[in-house]
């Protein structure tokens, strides 16, 4: 595949920043997930995925360092939603 006057093969695609999108996008689902089922071990799980993306960018220069905090609020989301519970009564799973 050629794009440009650049070739693209196998040996010259950015494999890391393959890695960190698909974290994104699996953190990106569990957040969801998390969310309508209410449920604190799916939000920890999406503060876990999307950290690598935060520490990441948290090396940026100008607001993109804030992006550290959003792996924050969702690991005080889960533990919040942990704690709470998801208002059934049997054991959440």
């Amino acid at each position: 595949m050629q794009i440009g006057n650049e070739v693209i093969t196998w040996g010259n695609v950015h494999w890391i920043g393959l890695l960190l999108w698909a974290f994104v996008m699996i953190s990106l689902f569990c957040l969801v997930l998390g969310m309508i089922k209410k449920t604190g071990w799916l939000m920890l799980l999406s503060a876990v995925t999307v950290f690598p993306m935060a520490f990441y960018l948290f090396g940026a220069e100008n607001w993109l360092r804030f992006a550290i905090l959003v792996p924050i609020v969702l690991a005080i989301f889960g533990v919040v939603f942990w704690v709470r519970g998801n208002g059934r009564k049997e054991v959440e799973s």
